[in-house]
């Protein structure tokens, strides 16, 4: 812990410093400021692919240790990381700093250290954060307020009672799957295949209008996490159950070949929401 941390003391520690070492148990890093300011002074940073870190390296900027998950047991992850560290260490950092020319320096360290600054400058520093909150945050804002104002606030008005209705009919609401394939089902499909999705929705007052029925298609990774790649809407059919339910359809032409999983949710929806899942309310099937 360093008290009183200030501009001199970061002057201090980043001065005359040729490698800065970062070893976090990830996803546990915190802003990664620090390892920030070095690398854009030309430090080269040796850390876990965590925080900012797994956003700024690139292969030719510094080194990176890959992190072991937290499904890994602490001890297991733990070796294996300070081995990969160990590793770097001695077969890449150390030969590449004391590999010197003629005019006593490594040539391929001050290309790393310039490729350090070149590749995260631009990318890590407050100018571009701030542009990035007016571009991303504050500018669409101010848009939204302009448009909820207008009219003595009607569209803010109209927005708040469909909030009510949302409320008021949420807890009635619920989603089933007609066809399509059910949880650990598989099958073969091939060029020119369609797979066809039926849901059937239980809107308890709501209209179609009022929800968004979505197909998320992307990939399982290892650790059984669902990796989304892309979104297709259900269109509400003129078909209608008996006891009320609305079907929505969707006829699912793969254009990716390979093993492909999807999921089925449906949400509140209204265009002029700020953001599409600003109810928090959500099923999934």
């Amino acid at each position: 812990l360093l008290e009183n941390s200030d501009l001199a003391m970061a002057r201090r520690l980043v001065t005359g410093v040729d490698v800065w070492l970062n070893t976090p148990q990830f996803p546990l890093e915190a802003s990664g400021t620090s390892g920030q300011k070095a690398s854009i002074n030309g430090v080269l940073n040796l850390s876990v692919l965590d925080g900012w870190w797994g956003e700024g390296y690139n292969g030719e900027n510094g080194w990176a240790i890959t992190p072991h998950g937290p499904q890994y047991d602490a001890e297991f992850r733990d070796h294996e990381e300070s081995q990969s560290l160990l590793d770097i260490l001695e077969h890449q950092v150390v030969p590449t700093y004391y590999h010197r020319n003629g005019h006593g320096y490594s040539e391929q360290w001050v290309k790393l250290s310039k490729g350090s600054m070149k590749s995260l400058l631009p990318r890590f520093n407050s100018q571009r954060m701030v542009m990035d909150y007016v571009r991303d945050f504050y500018a669409p804002a101010g848009v939204h307020h302009a448009k909820f104002s207008k009219d003595n606030n009607r569209l803010a008005h109209e927005v708040a009672e469909w909030k009510k209705k949302v409320t008021r009919s949420w807890h009635g609401v619920s989603l089933r799957l007609l066809s399509g394939l059910h949880a650990e089902e598989r099958i073969e499909l091939f060029t020119g295949d369609t797979l066809p999705i039926r849901v059937a929705a239980n809107l308890n007052g709501l209209g179609t209008s009022d929800v968004r029925v979505e197909m998320l298609i992307g990939i399982e990774e290892a650790e059984g996490e669902f990796i989304s790649s892309r979104k297709i809407n259900l269109e509400a059919s003129q078909e209608t159950r008996d006891n009320g339910e609305v079907v929505f359809a969707l006829d699912y032409n793969p254009t990716l070949s390979g093993l492909q999983f999807y999921k089925l949710r449906m949400y509140p929806y209204h265009e002029s929401l700020a953001h599409p899942y600003e109810t928090g309310r959500m099923i999934w099937i």
